[in-house]
This record gives C-alpha cells, structure tokens and sequence, in this order.
C-alpha cells in the first residue's frame, strides 16, 4: 500500500465543508456555534452546511479547469480534471464501505464529470520517495519529524513546493493534539480558541473534539453553547455508537431542561435508555430533597424498569425514594425485592431502615446483623434499629444472643446512643447497678449525651449513690432541667413514664421485678472488647440535643403543645388530641411513646396536625439516637424555611458525629461544609474539624482551625491539638 494513500485514508474522514467561529466583540476567540448543522443536497444526500451566521469554509464545488490544448481547428481541448483517488482506493482495499462511500460523495460533488474507477485496488504511485517518507511520518503521528522534513527539503531544494493537503492536514493533525491537551489540562478557554481557530476539527469525522469543546463551554458556566454543540452531532452525524455517547455526555453536564432539548432529536426511539436515566436522576434528588417533585410518568417508567429487570439497582432507587417520601411499607417491598437479586449492602441498609420505620425492630435487627461488616452506613442502620428495639416501652423480651450482638456492636463502635439503650433496657428490667454500668460508659464516649447523663442519675438515685448523684447535679445542673429536678421532692419519679422507687412497691411487684431480672439477663458493659482509646477524643459538649430545639421553635409551632399536665398526658389516639398527647411524652423525656403519638397523629390529622407531628416525630427520634428515622421524619414535613434550616443543621450534626465515629474524615468534612449552608459552626464542631484535618494528615489546615480557636477563647482543646501538631511534625522531622 502507498504511504501516501495510507495518509489520506486517515485525513478523508475530515468534512468537505468547515465553519470557522468569529472574534468576540472584545477580541477574544469564541465558537459561536458548534460549527455545521445538516443541509440536504438536491439528490437527497446529507452533507454539512454552516450554521446561520457563520462564515462557511467551503472547497469549490466544481473543479477549476486545466489548461487546454489546442485542436486541429485551433481551439483548445478542455483536459479532464486531475483527481487524488488514494483515499478512495485505500478505503476500498480496507473493506472500509462507510468512508468509502463519504469520499465517493465527496469527489463527485468536487468533480460532477469525474467517473470512479472499474479497479479501485489498484494503488497510484506519487514518484516522490522523499514525499512518501513525509506521508509516513504524518501517517505514523510523528508530527514534529515531520515538520522538520520539511523545513529540510525546503531548505535543500529551494524549487519544492509542500503540498496545499499536506501542510493544511498537518495544521489540522498538530491544532487536534493541542486540543487534547488543552482539555486534559482542564485549560477551557483554550480548547474554545483552538476550536474556533480549527473548525476542521469539529465535525463528524472528529466527534471527540466537539465533545471536549462542549465539555469546555460547560465548565466556563455557558451550557447552552454546549448544548449546541451537542445538538450538531446529533442534528449531522449517523454513528449510533457516537449519537448515543453525546447524549451521555449532556445528561452528565446539562440540566434537565438542556437535556430535554436534545431528546427531541431522536430518532427511532434510539434514545429510550437516557429517558430511563433522566428519571432515575430526578428520583434519586427528589428522593435526597422533600421539596422536589417527580412526574409520574418517571415513576411509572422506573417502576416498570424495576420490575422487568433481574438486578437490583431500580429497586433500591425506588426504596430509599419511598422512604425519604414517608412510605416506609412501600419502600420495604423494593428493599425486599432488591435484597431477592443479590441487592448487597445498600439493599440491606434500606431494608433495615423501612423495617425500623414500620416498627419491626427484630426483624430489622435480625437483618441489619448480617451485614455488620459491610460498611460504615450498614452498621449506624443497625445500631438505630437495635436502639429503637431495646428501647420499646415496655421492654421487649429478648434472648441473650440478639442482647449480646447489640452489646458487642455498641462497645465496638462506641455507641453513646446503644450504650443509653442498653441502660435504659436494663433499667425498665430492675437490673440498676448493670443500668448504671451501661449509662456511665455511654457518658464516658460521650461527655456531652445528657440522656446518658440523666439515666446514671437516676440510676445512683436508685442506687442510694448520694455522693454520685450530686456530681452528676454539678456537673449538668445547668444545662438540663429535667437533671437538675431530681432532687425536688415535688417532682414525678418516673423515668419515661415508668420508674418507682422500689421501697414504694408492693413486695409481690418487687418479687416481679427480681424474676424478670433473674430471666432476663443484661449484658455488662464491660464485656464487649474495646479496640483502645481512640486516636482523638471528644472532650466538649459536641451534641447538639433535642431540648435546645424545642425551646427555641417558633410560637406558632408551639401553639399545638399543651401546658405539662400534673396527672399524665391523656389518651389522645387521633388527630389534634394524639398531637398533644406526644408533646406532652416529649416533654417527660418519653421519646418512644411520643413518637407513636405523633405516628397517630401524621395518620389521623388534616394537613397542618400531620406537619406538626412530623416535626414532632423529628425530636422524638432524635432524642432516642435514630438519625436516620429522624430524617426520614423530617423529609415528610411541611416546614417554614427557617424551621427547616434548624433541622437540616441538626440532621447533618448527627451525621458528621456518625462519619467521624468512622473515621470517614473525608466525608465528615464535606458534611460540616454542608451544615454551614443552614447555621453557623459551633466552637464543639470547630474542634471537631481540626481533629478530622490532623487525621487526614493535613497539619497545616489543622493548625489554622486550632489557632483560631485558642486566639478566641483561650481553648485548652485547641492547645491540646496544637501540642499534638507539634510533635508530630517534629517526630517526622527526625
């Protein structure tokens, strides 16, 4: 094969016609469309016609004439036009019929008297061994050896003349790599110039290169402009393989509205799998925001999907979409059904959570306890679900397996909340001292926990512990008002709706009591292994509580709550009275009953009650350490904006506790980022992002965070980091 056919094989896909993009009013280069659009020839063919607007580059649609020689009556004879078939016969020899029938297309819309040839395998020879070298080199994409054969032969033979196709494919080979470049280096504006300089580039025979120009017009905030450039793709090229991939492209970079747009260039129906996509996307955000909204034909379609498919991924999507909608019995049977097709662990995480929602907190545990190891999300799920189980009133009985997985999952991970649960489980069983246990431990993760705080009180009240009672009063007397009450002999003794001293019961309810404790045994909270202390430790009050945001909610929230009544809370089951009956559980520090209420309430109210119970519901499993069923809670409320913030702050709290309780520092990160869209950041969780910048190992932002914490306050925290820097830089010094 002739070298220099094997080149202009390689350069005829290249378009006939080029759009050349315009200077901005200011100078700067800028491609004011992405180059052609379709234009149909009187034949009925397809070829590539510019834009309205732009100036068209265009090759002489009929061939300049040679010189004529004279004939016997002394006129002169029109010589038939010379025509480069190389790139035709290279394409016929490659099998090659789609450029094959381009390039034929392409000359004789050049050449109309032009005849292709009988024998297109034969090759034409050039005579010109230096030139064929020349084609190597560019055939081989040695561009810059090429340029300097050139300049050598120039410089040797001052009479050689470069070829016109060959220099302008070589400007076009070398402006293609610059290009390229450009856009792995991210450099936008100058993948836009040296498209607008080199339209060449952009057309079907080069799609790449128009979508790293749009990909470019994306990242410069001009997303219309890439849309165009997609749609020309769209609107001239006939690849399915590259329509398909376009469309891919914008659905990753354009809004939905762009994306739309485009759609309606289908054809055939070939665009049915980036319809299924777009639906997934808007579920997947308006399952993440309450405030969205999905059309119902993107419902039906995905649901449709789900269920003809034999995977799992629809079926997830449609879970954790119902979940976060407040149909926790509908996102069950997804989860189920993902779990059925080897869904994994994320199928497994939204099965935990809809069975929790649904309140079947054994089943949920039974499940969650499979997949333990999976990852960080799986275990949180299962530490809420465990929590919710333990803490039912009443007690649910127990066998001593489930009582010492939840145990040893919550020692492992330090689980404050479970540690709680576990006390309380303990408590509400007559067991005191192991309650006590349980409670002080979950103190000791936890400085900050008041629920662990206020059940170790009760506990050493229980106990006779006088001397333990009043440290635990100093300590927290002024921060909690239900803790700082326990010495007022006016005040009602009972923990969650539940607690008598025992020196008030009868000796049959004490006999009761101790039996339920003899077949009921608690785990002592000494017994899970404890992996050592963790690398940093909180050391202030870093959770936010519940309490703080009841008080602070807005009077016309508040309107729906009732003055604590002295004798109980009523029997409210419905509506407005189950509304009241749960703020007023919420009040005495009973979370799980409150919760039913509000659960009565969201199902039984109008509109306005079913929002309030929403909310309320929020606090209650909040205050019972179930983030995820508090989020879920919140998702389905109808909130003033402001409202909402304070919420969403509290939310993503708990969710960066849970992260770095990980040590997912990264994510922890990016969620305290998240949280400052919606409140300030708190000195706690100031601290908190210094300690996850020294985890990761950056020192310097760590130093920053501590520095300006000590500066303010004089924080023994902050120095404590500081020292930590120190050493550690000076141990890596040496």
């Amino acid at each position: 094969m002739h070298v220099r056919q094997v080149f202009l094989a390689i350069a005829a896909a290249s378009a006939v016609f080029y759009a050349v993009g315009r200077y901005g009013p200011r100078g700067d280069a800028s491609l004011d469309a992405p180059a052609l659009w379709s234009a149909t020839a009187a034949d009925g063919s397809t070829t590539e016609a510019s834009a309205p607007g732009l100036e068209l580059a265009q090759a002489p649609t009929t061939a300049q004439p040679a010189p004529a020689a004279p004939g016997q009556s002394g006129q002169r004879v029109q010589r038939p036009p010379i025509v480069d078939e190389s790139a035709l016969r290279y394409f016929a020899s490659q099998g090659d019929t789609r450029r094959l029938e381009a390039e034929l297309a392409r000359l004789r819309a050049l050449y109309p008297e032009w005849k292709p040839p009988a024998d297109l395998t034969s090759p034409a020879q050039t005579g010109d061994a230096e030139l064929d070298r020349m084609w190597r080199l560019f055939a081989d994409g040695k561009l810059s050896e090429l340029r300097a054969a050139i300049a050598q032969r120039g410089t040797t033979d001052p009479n050689w003349r470069v070829p016109d196709d060959l220099i302008a494919r070589l400007d076009t080979a070398e402006a293609a790599q610059r290009l390229v470049n450009a856009s792995n280096a991210r450099q936008w504006e100058q993948v836009i110039r040296l498209g607008t300089e080199t339209p060449a580039l952009l057309t079907c025979a080069n799609v790449d290169a128009l979508w790293r120009v749009a990909e470019a017009f994306v990242n410069t905030a001009r997303p219309e402009r890439a849309r165009d450039a997609y749609a020309y793709v769209l609107t001239n090229c006939t690849n399915p393989a590259e329509r398909i991939g376009t469309m891919q492209k914008a659905l990753a970079t354009l809004s939905d509205a762009l994306t739309e747009q485009l759609l309606a260039q289908e054809r055939q129906s070939e665009f049915s799998s980036i319809r299924d996509e777009l639906a997934r996307r808007r579920i997947g955000r308006a399952a993440e925001d309450a405030r969205l909204t999905v059309p119902p034909d993107d419902l039906r379609r995905v649901e449709a999907l789900a269920n003809a498919a034999t995977t799992p991924d629809d079926a997830i999507l449609l879970g954790f979409y119902a979940l976060h909608r407040n149909d926790p019995l509908k996102a069950e049977t997804w989860f189920k059904m993902a779990l059925s097709r080897n869904g994994g662990a994320k199928a497994a995480e939204g099965a935990v959570l809809a069975l929790g929602a649904n309140q079947k907190y054994q089943e949920a545990e039974a499940l969650g306890a499979q997949w333990l190891e999976a990852g960080a999300t799986n275990r949180k799920a299962y530490l809420d679900v465990a929590t919710s189980l333990i803490t039912q009133e009443p007690p649910p009985r127990l066998d001593r397996a489930v009582l010492e997985r939840i145990a040893k999952t919550v020692g492992t991970d330090r689980y404050a909340p479970g540690a709680a649960g576990l006390g309380w489980y303990a408590y509400n069983a007559g067991q005191i001292s192991p309650a006590a246990t349980w409670f002080e431990t979950a103190r000791n993760w936890d400085r900050g926990y008041e629920p662990a705080a206020y059940g170790l009180a009760l506990a050493r009240q229980r106990l006779r512990d006088q001397a333990g009672l009043r440290a635990i009063m100093a300590e927290w007397g002024g921060r909690s008002e239900r803790i700082a009450s326990l010495l007022d002999p006016r005040r009602n003794r009972a923990p969650r709706g539940q607690d008598v001293s025992r020196q008030d019961l009868s000796v049959q309810e004490r006999n009761r009591q101790d039996l339920a404790a003899e077949t009921t045994p608690i785990p002592d909270s000494r017994s899970p292994t404890d992996a050592g202390p963790r690398r940093i430790a909180r050391t202030e009050a870093l959770r936010p509580f519940v309490e703080a945001e009841i008080d602070s909610e807005p009077v016309s929230r508040r309107r729906v709550r009732p003055p604590q009544p002295a004798g109980g809370c009523g029997n409210g089951i419905a509506g407005a009275a189950a509304l009241q009956r749960g703020w007023c559980l919420l009040n005495l520090k009973r979370p799980a009953a409150a919760a039913l209420a509000f659960e009565a309430a969201m199902r039984t109210g109008n509109s306005q009650v079913a929002s309030d119970a929403a909310t309320g519901k929020t606090y209650a499993k909040l205050q019972q350490g179930l983030t995820a069923e508090a989020g879920v809670a919140a998702a389905s409320a109808n909130l003033p904006p402001a409202r909402r913030r304070e919420l969403s702050a509290l939310l993503l709290s708990e969710r960066f506790f849970a992260q770095y309780d990980a040590k997912d520092f990264d994510g922890a990160l990016v969620t305290l980022s998240e949280r400052a869209r919606h409140a300030p950041e708190t000195t706690d969780l100031m601290l908190m992002r210094g300690w996850s910048y020294f985890n990761l190992g950056r020192y310097d932002d760590a130093s920053k965070v501590f520095t300006t914490l000590y500066r303010a306050n004089g924080s023994p925290q902050a120095l404590a980091g500081l020292t930590a820097i120190r050493d550690i830089t000076q141990r890596n010094r040496y």
